[in-house]
């Protein structure tokens, strides 16, 4: 018998079967950056930004990027064309640090992106990091950490635990600091209801404290501001929903949505000051997407269609547009740019 917590750690990284070891881009879900350049580019932009606003408030480079959870590689090849393009002269000279934990994908990754863009680099843990100024940001990461699940039973909170079989029980909490969140949340949930409990997003944010001396952090996820509210976890297949967790193990991404209240408040009491935080849809509107709908009214009907189709997903109610936020935190002295 493992938590939850434990079922979903190895469901999804196990080295030989895990679902992100085995998993077809595209297959289940769609990312950001496999939709649509213009995601990388929006966000290169605002790198830029932080960058410039570094330079502006006197903090000694080089600065660094580093880009947690860096998977495939496929966003920092775009972004990094991108700020190679759009930067200035001194922005050429900052490291691209990529963090993965899939060794094979970060090797990839390097070794592809070296053979066009020096001081690419790569670690597969975030503690390995050396401290540096810049910007940490990650693309749906934080909802892939495994969660710790919580839920109501006879009038108490339990915490879940999964059989050999994948059949689920409950018992008492694994861990002291669980009882917290279980003493917040049990007036707010129903008889059966369940809540995930994300404390390595907790930890990997002190982490990340500790690692970014001056600059900034991007989180871009799936969440919202919970205020307390139940989060139960949820499984994918397929583009479609399934709620069945704990059943073919490995065959299916397990995600819980990012409580970004939780994000605000603890990188309150670490030294981050709130930038902003909104939806995906106003992130790349004022980021300029407006440019690249014009840009495919001029590839012709078919090219334009299809391009406009894809782009309309990162800001459409419907698609990724409200689901997804952008979450930015300033560390240190830095003035909230325009």
């Amino acid at each position: 018998m493992q938590t939850f917590r434990d079922y979903m750690e190895a469901a999804l990284y196990d080295p030989e079967r895990g679902y992100y070891i085995r998993r077809v881009p595209t297959e289940d879900f769609y990312t950001a950056p496999e939709l649509h350049p213009v995601f990388a580019a929006v966000l290169a932009r605002q790198i830029a930004r932080q960058l410039d606003s570094l330079k502006a408030a006197g903090v000694a480079g080089p600065y660094s990027v580093v880009e947690l959870g860096s998977g495939s590689g496929i966003l920092a090849r775009e972004i990094l064309k991108r700020l190679k393009e759009e930067s200035p002269p001194w922005a050429q000279s900052i490291r691209y640090i990529l963090v993965d934990r899939s060794r094979n994908a970060l090797l990839d990754s390097i070794i592809s992106l070296s053979a066009s863009y020096e001081r690419v680099m790569g670690c597969s843990r975030l503690e390995d990091v050396l401290p540096c100024s810049g910007v940490f940001f990650s693309n749906e990461l934080l909802d892939a950490f495994p969660v710790h699940l919580l839920e109501k039973r006879d009038g108490g909170v339990y915490e879940v635990y999964v059989e050999e079989s994948g059949r689920t029980l409950l018992s008492e909490l694994s861990r002291g600091e669980l009882k917290p969140f279980a003493d917040a949340i049990g007036p707010r949930l129903e008889e059966g209801e369940r809540h995930a409990v994300n404390l390595e997003a907790l930890r990997w944010l002190r982490t990340v404290s500790e690692k970014l001396k001056e600059g900034t952090l991007v989180t871009i996820d799936y969440g919202k501001r919970f205020s307390g509210a139940p989060n139960p976890p949820r499984a994918f297949h397929r583009h479609s929903r399934d709620e069945r967790l704990t059943e073919d193990k490995g065959l299916k991404d397990i995600t819980a949505s990012v409580d970004f209240d939780a994000m605000i408040h603890e990188g309150k009491q670490l030294g981050f000051q709130l930038e902003s935080y909104g939806t995906l849809a106003r992130f790349m509107l004022d980021g300029g997407i407006a440019e690249w709908f014009e840009q495919a009214d001029k590839q012709g009907a078919i090219p334009s269609f299809k391009s406009r189709a894809k782009m309309k997903t990162l800001i459409h109610p419907e698609g990724m547009g409200e689901v997804f936020k952008v979450l930015i935190q300033r560390k240190k002295h830095l003035e909230p740019l325009p």
